[in-house]
């Protein structure tokens, strides 16, 4: 089968080195009557690329993993799932090296559904065995609905500093490629001088990111770089402080770009929403509309948000033999956010089902605590807790003291029933907040 178009003379691939045309990116051969499954440690290399795409044209499962993996995880996610052939190791128990991949010496008696695509991990830290299961048909029609909303086609040359195994990096890659467009790959931080010579350098058209990177692109004085062609600025993987929503926002109208603040969720490929590019600063607090393809309705008596889509996940896999599973969810996806819609269709996120703590007889929504904080003081906080106490993170010792006001005025809450710590607040891989660490340190 083909996903991707590889036999094009179009630039698709841009390295610190060079430069590769569709038809020059390195080829992995996954020769097996069989369908099996590959497993791939990621790095931004045109290595691992070229084993993707390699992969995803052979027609097995592929199953991508982070290269800072632990080691004791990584071999446990091994031992159950029993991949064939492994890429970006250099050894592994139980493998022997030919060409550029680890091949399983022990035959593996698996049954894997036709349909099935990839496998990615349902954590940040991929702290798990648990992953999602994809389809060809999942990628497909989220990588399409992206093109469309983003008006992604050839001449397009996306920036990818996004790690692969990262639903978000994956989406990237999926959608460019298959609009014979190019991508920037590099490893490089936004904070790095080399990050914005290679994006000045090759012209680089969009560049992609998570709040933290918004963060930091304010901090370093992004607003006043001459990039003229950069012209689209995209954000999703966690809700973005509103204050930076609209500055970059009014950023993008005064420099004639575009910038889109999307939604999305591993299990939908990822994206479920977006805010078209000329509705940000009147939406600026939503999550947008559906993307092409897609439907979102709220459930009345839970008020969870519900996404409808062909881009909606199989279902989960926890062990070798759920990798034999059909479609679990025929497209339907409760996506575990409640959510509230206007008038004009616009969705905001109101919180987690699970992110909600009852203190003293109250019913406390964690993520609207965070909110009401941000928009208050403008910084980044995170909040945890249990029936017992609420634990407040913040990064700057100068506001304990008027956040706790602001907590007592607003939530009627005892000093006895929560706590404030300061401390560099702990976040996962993809730049979201690592709620885990802050409950185990705190509590």
């Amino acid at each position: 089968m083909e996903f991707f178009p590889m036999n094009s003379k179009r630039v698709a691939l841009i390295t610190n080195e060079r430069t590769y045309r569709y038809c020059e990116i390195p080829r992995v051969h996954f020769d097996s009557f069989d369908k099996e499954l590959i497993v791939i440690v990621c790095e931004n290399t045109i290595d691992v690329l070229g084993a993707y795409t390699s992969a995803l044209n052979s027609g097995h499962a592929t199953m991508l993993l982070p290269k800072d993996m632990n080691r004791e995880l990584l071999e446990r996610v091994m031992d159950s799932y029993q991949p064939k052939w492994i890429v970006g190791l250099e050894s592994f128990e139980g493998y022997v090296v030919k060409e550029q991949k680890l091949v399983r010496l022990q035959r593996s008696t698996v049954t894997i559904h036709p349909d099935l695509a990839l496998l990615l991990s349902t954590s940040g830290t991929t702290g798990s065995q648990k992953f999602v299961r994809l389809s060809y048909k999942n990628l497909k029609a989220n990588a399409e609905s992206i093109k469309e909303y983003l008006s992604i086609d050839e001449h397009e040359c996306a920036v990818m500093n996004l790690p692969l195994s990262y639903s978000y990096g994956m989406s990237i890659v999926n959608s460019h490629l298959l609009a014979k467009a190019s991508i920037l790959l590099t490893d490089d931080s936004v904070m790095e001088q080399s990050f914005w010579s290679l994006v000045k350098k090759h012209k680089a058209t969009s560049l992609a990111g998570v709040p933290f990177t918004y963060q930091m692109l304010q901090r370093i004085g992004f607003f006043k770089m001459d990039l003229p062609d950069l012209t689209t600025l995209t954000e999703a993987g966690g809700r973005l402080n509103e204050k930076l929503v609209v500055a970059f926002a009014n950023y993008a109208k005064q420099q004639d770009k575009c910038f889109f603040v999307m939604y999305g969720q591993t299990e939908a490929a990822p994206r479920i929403s977006y805010i078209p590019h000329n509705q940000v600063l009147k939406k600026s607090s939503s999550i947008g509309i559906a993307i092409p393809g897609g439907k979102l309705t709220i459930d009345k008596e839970t008020d969870e948000l519900i996404y409808r889509g062909p881009n909606v996940m199989m279902g989960y896999a926890e062990s070798l033999n759920d990798l034999a599973k059909g479609d679990e969810l025929n497209g339907m996806l409760h996506t575990g956010d409640t959510a509230v819609v206007d008038e004009d269709g616009y969705f905001t996120i109101t919180g987690r089902l699970k992110r909600f703590i009852k203190l003293f007889g109250l019913r406390i929504n964690l993520d609207e605590i965070e909110r009401t904080l941000e928009k208050e003081f403008q910084i980044t906080v995170a909040c945890a807790g249990n029936d017992d106490k609420l634990v407040i993170a913040v990064e700057e010792e100068a506001v304990v003291e008027t956040v706790k006001v602001v907590v007592e005025k607003y939530y009627k809450l005892h000093r006895t029933a929560y706590k404030i710590n300061v401390l560099p607040i702990p976040r996962l891989a993809n730049g979201k907040i690592d709620y885990v660490k802050v409950k185990e340190t705190y509590i």
